[in-house]
């Protein structure tokens, strides 16, 4: 469920004795983020991409830069455990406005499989949406080509191959997609 509360956008989902909320993140949440990106690549993208560039690519520690962008930009889920009054950030994603751009969509491995993913993209869609965005992009990694293709991105005419060139100075195998949004829906 998206509601809006003071302006800002939240979206809460129960699972089980779980619940997933969906918040804007602070500088505070930088390092968690960090660390979701950096433990995400690392499970995911393994057998993916060469060792050596799965090291590059999240080598170094959390910098100025990052946590700027987290604060700006950058949107968490959470999960509650009611029984245990708990609560931790266990997803990331942003939204490129200007480019109509889904970036950083990365969920702590010990969270994947729970809709935590899914629950993230409902969220980005909804928000491109009601910004009047009528189609999404993003480069998706080699692995999670199936996954966004199971949310409706790409197909036919809505993806393309493409090389992801990081900052880095690594050159990463990718794959450049797009939804045209209609009206919010679940992936």
């Amino acid at each position: 469920m998206i509601e809006s509360l003071h302006g800002m956008l939240w979206g809460d989902i129960l699972l089980e004795n779980l619940m997933i909320t969906i918040r804007k993140a602070t500088k505070i949440d930088a390092q968690a983020c960090w660390d979701i990106r950096n433990a995400a690549i690392n499970k995911g993208c393994t057998g993916f991409y060469d060792a050596g560039d799965l090291l590059i690519w999240t080598a170094g520690e959390l910098t100025e830069q990052f946590r700027r962008i987290v604060e700006a930009h950058f949107y968490v889920a959470e999960i509650s455990d009611n029984a245990l009054q708990v609560k931790t950030v266990v997803g990331t994603v942003m939204l490129d406005e200007p480019y109509a751009q889904l970036e950083a969509l990365f969920v702590s491995p010990d969270a994947m499989g729970l809709g935590v993913g899914k629950a993230l993209l409902k969220f980005i869609e909804t928000m491109a949406f009601n910004q009047g965005i009528a189609q999404l992009r993003l480069e998706s990694t080699l692995n999670a080509v199936d996954f966004y293709r199971h949310c409706g991105f790409g197909g036919e005419g809505l993806e393309e191959e493409s090389i992801y060139c990081s900052p880095r100075g690594i050159a990463l195998e990718c794959m450049v997609m797009y939804k045209n949004l209609e009206r919010p829906s679940a992936c």
